[in-house]
């Protein structure tokens, strides 16, 4: 008998971004926080700690990318639109007002807050200019020829990023804007221990409301509802599904959807093994497969697809890859590796009966803004772009104007999010009778 472990199912909880707050990069979240309206000395320092409050960092920039998003940031929001123009070491400001440029020192002072922080170098010797969360100061500006720890740190001053992408040290007066990152939480293996022979774990969850739900719960933890391949296998789920408490029977990865009158693993695996009880599957009793498990012998039976039935999950330790289907109406379609690696591209062709139109269900998305796109098309190819779809959404439909409907995942990197969620199913195209005079 294979090595097989069995652990109890828990649910992996998956942190989303923070109300109007944008899916950027890398599963990072970026968005306005609050607003500070007192006077600080040091409003970094209430940045950081406003920022925290939601397990967040204030604005912090390593590299070109980070640089052009905040800056896009300040230029898109509601602040005056201005241009700095330096003459002889000075700064002076010109601010649009009524169709006009007037000129004059600025007071208020137009910029984004950096997370840059007064504080003791590593020899405790000096005080210097840090970004908030220890991470070095590895990127300046274009055009920024000093570096910033030749500038004194001292309170009433902090650095913020201009309208031009420059950074100064200065002074500004309330109100100023808190802008901050979080970082989504990643769905991580919550303890799951490989077979080396096999890489497989089995784990026994609480029971979801139909086999798409069971599957459903077995994806978000990057498995599939169980496969059997053996007695032994057979015997050794039942006997620890009881132990975990599902003495009244378990949903398995079995069903005859979209396979004809023959039942096939949702995983694809060989159907090599079966083992149901006399008399059945009973046509029309169900298209989905529960094991028996109050039954010494772990015996199946086909039932109602709509069933509530703890969920049984296998994962396996796999390489994500993208797979041609096909796919049939309702099926919940994952891109590869989904949740824990959303790295891999793939196109699915999403197909339903002539004369009928398509219908896409967006379950979920988690794509950064600055890499990861959905793309749903009308028909194969050369059809018109339907939708295209990145950072954070849920339940959205879409609809062809055919039979057939492309959907794309394009990743370039697929970083620390999960990827997409999908379903599909036809509808009826409602001709109006024609009305005469």
């Amino acid at each position: 008998m294979r090595r097989l472990l069995l652990l109890l199912l828990i649910e992996i909880v998956h942190g989303s971004c923070p109300a109007g707050f944008e899916l950027v990069r890398n599963g990072q979240c970026r968005g306005l926080h609050s607003t500070i309206t007192r006077l600080y000395n040091e409003p970094e320092r209430e940045a950081v700690s406003r920022c925290k409050e939601i397990n967040g960092k204030p604005v912090i920039i390593h590299d070109d990318v980070d640089q052009m998003y905040w800056r896009s940031v300040l230029n898109g929001s509601n602040y005056d639109t201005r241009d700095a123009l330096e003459t002889n070491n000075e700064v002076h400001w010109q601010s649009w007002s009524n169709g006009n440029w007037d000129n004059g020192t600025d007071t208020t002072y137009n910029g984004l807050l950096l997370g840059l922080v007064c504080t003791e170098d590593s020899d405790y010797r000096d005080i210097v200019w840090q970004w908030s969360d220890g991470s070095p100061i590895d990127y300046t500006p274009p055009g920024f020829e000093d570096s910033i720890g030749n500038y004194l740190c001292g309170d009433s001053y902090s650095w913020y990023l201009r309208p031009n992408g420059f950074w100064e040290d200065n002074f500004k007066r309330p109100p100023i804007d808190v802008y901050c990152t979080t970082q989504l939480e990643q769905p991580v293996n919550d303890g799951c221990e490989y077979d080396p022979e096999d890489g497989v774990c089995y784990r026994i969850g609480a029971s979801a409301n139909s086999w798409q739900d069971a599957q459903a719960i077995c994806r978000n933890m990057g498995a599939d509802l169980v496969s059997i391949h053996s007695k032994e296998e057979n015997s050794f789920v039942r006997r620890m599904a009881v132990a975990y408490g599902a003495v009244n029977g378990v949903f398995l990865g079995g069903t005859i959807s979209g396979k004809g009158k023959e039942f096939g693993w949702i995983d694809g695996s060989a159907w090599d093994y079966d083992n149901f009880y006399p008399g059945f599957p009973i046509d029309g009793l169900g298209e989905c497969l529960t094991m028996d498990t109050l039954s010494a012998a772990g015996q199946w039976v086909n039932v109602n697809c709509s069933s509530s039935f703890p969920v049984a999950c296998a994962k396996k330790d796999t390489v994500p890859t993208c797979t041609s289907g096909p796919w049939t109406e309702g099926q919940i379609i994952y891109s590869p590796g989904y949740p824990y690696d959303a790295s891999v591209s793939c196109n699915y062709v999403l197909t339903v009966e002539a004369g009928k139109r398509l219908e896409v269900h967006v379950k979920l998305l988690e794509a950064n803004t600055c890499c990861d796109r959905l793309i749903l098309t009308d028909n194969y190819i050369g059809g018109n772009t339907i939708a295209n779809l990145t950072g954070e959404i849920s339940d959205l439909t879409f609809y062809s104007e055919s039979n057939i409907m492309r959907v794309t995942w394009q990743p370039n990197g697929g970083v620390n999010v999960r990827g997409m969620m999908i379903t599909f199913n036809a509808f009826e195209t409602i001709v109006l009778p024609t009305l005469h005079p």
